[in-house]
């Protein structure tokens, strides 16, 4: 069930952040909810995990805030959220292996000349693809 949530999730996002470049925080606020309200009836991990997972999320959200937006803030809340879901140690492996593959994709867009080092690019794709390999056993 969890895992069918967290890909919604991201996939929802995913599409959102592809098209409009910006998140809608109520829909991922909506899916934290129902998962700490899930996780009262079937829980996935400890509490500890699930708060450390979280504390990932704030983490971004800080680093947002300290770069002034450079890194998204609704990546920062969505990792909040993937953490109450997912717990401690997963979480920390979706972001990382998200920040390799989005790290080779813009690599080569850099190479091929299709982007500038300035230009921005969605990072949830890169967060739901990670989660695909992650569910593949890959990671």
């Amino acid at each position: 069930m969890h895992k069918i949530i967290v890909l919604g999730l991201l996939g929802l996002c995913s599409l959102e952040d592809v098209k409009h470049r910006q998140l809608t925080i109520i829909y991922i606020l909506m899916f934290g909810i129902g998962g700490v309200i899930l996780h009262l009836f079937v829980p996935a991990c400890s509490i500890y995990s699930i708060l450390c997972g979280m504390l990932l999320g704030v983490f971004m959200i800080l680093i947002s805030a300290v770069t002034r937006g450079s890194v998204g803030m609704g990546d920062g809340i969505l990792l909040v959220v993937t953490g109450v879901y997912l717990g401690g140690y997963a979480n920390l492996v979706l972001l990382l292996t998200g920040l390799l593959l989005s790290a080779l994709w813009s690599l080569g867009l850099l190479a091929f000349k299709k982007k500038k080092k300035k230009d921005e690019i969605a990072f949830v794709p890169f967060l739901l693809l990670s989660y695909f390999v992650m569910l593949c056993g890959g990671v």
